[in-house]
């Protein structure tokens, strides 16, 4: 017995489902003139009959009567099964209703209106015998439409035209205000269905290109190629929902076509039980006899005369037999004789000799969704699938993976398999459909990744983000319109999915529902530990929903799991349901997933805190939200800064508390203080700082140090000024019990290292240094945490940059050698810092050997982590590489891609005056000394701005030399009064490293001034 999965909930809240529909309203008119001059039960007489036709019409057409009015009727259709083509049996059922014999006999008409959206019903199976309810604004808006049309009119909203554009005619009737609805809607007056066949649905519409499916395509042109010899003549189509099956037929017909191949077509409709024949109607109809039920009845008599003249004398008798069969009023009635069975095999014996007699030149025959057909359909294309393997005809059918038939075997029966198109076609197609604008990148992945591979998926999503405003412009070159509703469901699509599940048997729609709460992939033991199910139960339901193409098997590193087979399927299950079921499942799966895994909480803190946030738990989503964030802090600033902006937007309504105002301060630090690592600015961070500073100050002052440190870091990295970033850190520290808080102090001293080394005050940062080492061992887990490394490892680090610009060459290399040591992992930030450091340590002693070690290194880690920050210090890696084996013009290259990606970016902008001035060495080196020369003042210019003494130290030694190597001897004072600041500047910062080419510089001075009295040569 399979136990309730939520027992908590009442029965009515958890069965309750949340369905696409169309909603038809259908009023009699003037029938209250009428009823008035009747008794009740007269009324009730008159009325009655025409009630029960317009509710016959509406369940023929697979509708729901929720209720009847009096005058009129109410019916969903997609509820309470969901049924993908709601819109098409809609107006099926409309044009049924005012067509109605009991109507005409009555002389009454009817005015109808129908609109489709998003209602709340009851499930199926939920009360089996009870009334169903439905709630919702579509109701409402639907009931107001019948009003906006004359007698015998029929009034479509734009909401459901959308759903059936392809298939029926309109006339606009405009946007009106309708009583109860806020903003105007479009309405449209329908006039009826077109033929439903795929030339008529793809010819003079706009169709992206036919891409992934020319293997299929080829097959099909084989088999037409091959009907001179024994080759097969009966090709099936098998895809799922959505894979292209009608477009891969009409491309094929047209290729057909454009070789005069005759191609002969049909459609069965879904609602095919309702209408019996209706595919062999429209096929003999178009096909043979080229008549329609409008033609002039003894025209078309005669028409069908000569075609079955052609077939023999022996078919002329039947001449009536097929004017009633195609809907032709002939004056000749059939013979009273012929009983159904017999007309049904007469007329099949008509459709054998017809295809034999079309046989004889290549023909093809296509017939679409066979898994609509109707039991007499079958017999009929049974039938055709017997005859053409003795013709030149090749039937080609397309069909669902479900749908199968006794014909459907070999010799002569070919099955091509419709799979969903593979990556590069998927997004191949997404690119056309939405265009190549860079800031629409997100959204195609999107596209991409939820449509799964399947084409009408992917073309419904980006219609679904036109008509939401997401997109917009012209197709194959949207921009980005309003911010949010990207992840909206369209639907068309909801519906063709919702079908599937509806048609579930109760415990496997359960359990899907449920798997749709845990996500996109789940694990059989969270499964099983939220469903409560015996594990045979719930092994069985899997395995029914595996065949239906629902789920497919999935292997995680500890247990064995599945996944669904598309995006949108566990979109729509979870969907579907309320929120007050849907709250109650997050909530188990939360406490589901914390028990599976005990220890690793920190990794799944993200999804425990969309589980409990979904539930409610509004606390404790936001505690794993902000562990997710640090857990991912070190290796990916850009999603800790997601969770904590989730941190955030949680707290923000919740009662002040010691806990709450603790989260609050750190979420809006923590935004701040990774900010700068994927490119934020000093002005978009001050809102953040600002925001926590207030809170620390009013809550908790010894966060007010910590947060005086973002503030001067960001500025700086931003493109402020290194002294600032010092004179910050300095009072936080000033701020600070030195002996109490020992830890905070390393921290502390380890930034103002830093700040120091940016400014290039060498001495300075190697003194903050010791400090920030004196004190590390007290630093405590929640600066580690906030910082996001070890700060341990980042002081090692900016030890060993010091200890190599001080010319400290062999303690550099130690300090490096022990912060790689230390056991654990290391930041990438942190490690790439002193890989790139071990790169310039080679420059410094031309190991070629050594840079190309350590530059491996530095490449592996930012391809490893993508961050731009990371990107740029490899390129600027690269670019010194190329320095040291004289290959100036490929570190030329890799350096001013550097500068490139840190402009663009706004990443680390303390490296833009050390990257300047290492392009400026490079390109006097290459000879190129006008551009040097430029590219040195551009960064003396930059590093006096930012108080980076450093790089402005070396662009004057390069100006210098640059100066001397263009203009010789007339250039000699301005380089030497460059070369003597750059001698002060060593002097000030320490920079021992550049004594080198200050040498190197003095030694070409001397070449335009006399030794002995300073004279120019």
């Amino acid at each position: 017995m399979i136990r309730p999965l939520v027992p908590s909930q009442p029965t009515r809240a958890v069965r309750g489902e949340l369905k696409q529909v169309t909603v038809l309203f259908a009023d009699l008119v003037s029938s209250t003139e009428i009823v008035a001059r009747l008794d009740p039960e007269d009324a009730m007489e008159h009325l009655k009959p025409l009630l029960d036709a317009m509710c016959e019409a509406v369940e023929r057409f697979e509708g729901t009567v929720v209720r009847t009015l009096g005058d009129g009727i109410l019916a969903l259709f997609g509820a309470p099964r969901a049924h993908e083509r709601h819109a098409l049996l809609a107006c099926e059922a409309a044009l049924a209703i005012r067509d109605s014999s009991s109507l005409r006999e009555a002389a009454m008409s009817v005015r109808v209106g129908m609109h489709s959206g998003e209602i709340v019903v009851d499930a199926p199976l939920a009360e089996p015998t009870g009334d169903r309810g439905a709630y919702g604004m579509t109701i409402h808006l639907a009931s107001r439409l019948p009003a906006e049309v004359e007698p015998g009119g029929i009034c479509l909203t734009d909401e459901t035209y959308r759903l059936v554009r392809a298939f029926c005619d309109v006339d606009p009737l405009g946007r009106r205000r309708l009583r109860g609805v806020p903003e105007a809607i479009e309405l449209f007056l329908f006039k009826g269905l077109k033929p439903a066949v795929a030339s008529q649905q793809f010819r003079g519409v706009v169709l992206t290109s036919f891409r992934g499916r020319d293997r299929e395509l080829t097959l099909l042109q084989r088999a037409l190629a091959a009907v001179e010899t024994d080759g097969s003549r009966v090709i099936a189509i098998v895809g799922a929902p959505g894979t292209g099956k009608s477009r891969l037929c009409y491309e094929f017909a047209e290729w057909c076509r454009g070789r005069l191949i005759p191609v002969f077509e049909a459609r069965a409709q879904p609602f095919g039980a309702t209408t019996p024949l209706q595919p062999v109607l429209e096929f003999l109809r178009s096909t043979y006899f080229n008549v329609s039920p409008d033609d002039d009845p003894n025209g078309a008599a005669r028409q069908i005369a000569i075609r079955l003249a052609e077939l023999g004398s022996t078919f002329e008798a039947d001449v009536p037999l097929v004017c009633d069969f195609l809907g032709i009023k002939y004056d000749q009635s059939q013979p009273a004789w012929i009983n159904p069975k017999g007309r049904n095999a007469r007329l099949l014996d008509i459709v054998r000799h017809l295809i034999r007699q079309r046989g004889t030149v290549a023909s093809v025959i296509i017939i679409e969704d066979l898994h609509w057909l109707d039991q007499a359909s079958e017999e009929f294309v049974a039938t055709l699938a017997d005859e053409v393997t003795s013709t030149k005809t090749v039937l080609i059918v397309n069909c669902r993976p479900a749908y199968s038939a006794p014909w459907m075997r070999p010799p002569h029966y070919q099955q091509i398999e419709l799979a969903e198109l593979n990556p590069s076609d998927a997004d191949h197609l997404i690119n056309e459909l939405v265009g190549l604008r860079p800031e629409l990148s997100e959204i195609r992945r999107q596209v991409v990744s939820r449509s799964g591979g399947n084409p009408f998926f992917a073309e419904e999503l980006v219609r679904s983000l036109v008509e939401h405003v997401v997109l917009v412009g012209e197709r194959g070159d949207y921009r980005r319109g309003m911010i949010g509703g990207a992840d909206v469901l369209p639907p068309t699509v909801q519906a063709v999915i919702g079908a599937r599940i509806d048609r579930l048997a109760q415990p496997e729609r359960d359990l899907l529902q449920i798997a749709a709460i845990i996500g996109k992939d789940f694990q059989l033991a969270v499964l099983q530990e939220v469903a409560g199910w015996k594990p045979v139960e719930i092994e069985s339901s899997l395995d029914r929903l595996r065949a239906a193409g629902l789920l497919q098997p999935r292997y995680f590193a500890e247990s064995r799991g599945y996944s669904f087979r598309h995006p949108l399927i566990q979109e729509v299950a979870y969907s579907t349901q309320l929120r007050a079921r849907r709250g109650a499942l997050h909530a188990a799966v939360g406490r589901a997933i914390e028990r599976f895994y005990p220890g690793r909480h920190s990794e799944f803190a993200a999804l425990l805190s969309h589980h409990f946030e979904e539930a409610g738990e509004i606390d404790t989503a936001a505690d794993y939200a902000a562990r997710a964030a640090r857990w991912v802090g070190s290796t990916s600033p850009a999603q800790a800064i997601k969770h904590w902006h989730k941190v955030r937007t949680l707290k923000a309504h919740q009662p002040r508390t010691p806990a709450n105002d603790a989260l609050r301060i750190e979420a809006s630090g923590q935004i701040a203080w990774l900010g700068w690592r994927e490119g934020m600015t000093s002005e978009e961070a001050q809102p953040f700082i600002q925001e926590a500073l207030e809170w620390a100050r009013a809550i908790d002052d010894s966060m007010v140090p910590l947060l005086f440190f973002v503030e001067g870091r960001i500025a700086a990295a931003s493109g402020g000024a290194a002294d600032a970033y010092v004179e910050r850190v300095e009072q936080a520290l000033s701020l600070i019990d030195l002996d109490r808080d020992r830890g905070r102090v390393a921290t502390l001293n380890a930034s103002l290292s830093q700040a120091y080394g940016w400014a290039g005050l060498l001495r300075e940062a190697l003194s903050a240094n010791d400090a920030a080492l004196e004190g590390v061992s007290s630093v405590t887990d929640f600066d580690h945490q906030f910082l996001g490394y070890s700060v341990e490892h980042w002081t090692l680090s900016l030890r060993g940059r010091i200890l190599l610009r001080l010319g400290r060459f062999d303690a550099a290399r130690a300090c490096f050698d022990r912060m790689l040591a230390i056991p654990g992992l290391i930041a990438p930030t942190v490690q790439i810092i002193a890989n790139f450091a071990y790169v310039e340590l080679a420059w410094c002693l031309g190991d070629v050997s050594m840079a190309r070690d350590y530059l491996t290194q530095v490449v592996a880690i930012a391809a490893r982590h993508g961050s731009a920050y990371l990107r740029l210090y490899a390129l600027a890696c690269e670019g010194i590489a190329h320095g040291i084996v004289h290959d100036y013009g490929s570190g030329i290259r890799a350096t001013s891609e550097a500068l490139r990606l840190l402009r663009e970016a706004h990443v680390s902008m303390e490296f833009e005056p050390e990257l300047l001035a290492s392009l400026a060495d490079f390109l006097a080196r290459s000879g190129e000394v006008d551009k040097a020369i430029e590219t040195a003042n551009e960064a003396i210019a930059v590093a006096r701005n930012r108080t980076a003494r450093l790089p402005e130290c070396r662009a004057q030694i390069t100006l210098g030399g640059a100066l001397l190597a263009a203009r010789g001897s007339q250039a000699a004072d301005e380089a030497k009064m460059l070369l003597d600041g750059a001698e002060t500047l060593i002097e000030r910062t320490g920079a021992c490293i550049y004594e080198g080419l200050l040498k190197e510089a003095r030694s070409l001075l001397s070449r335009y001034v006399m030794p002995h009295d300073g004279q120019r040569v």
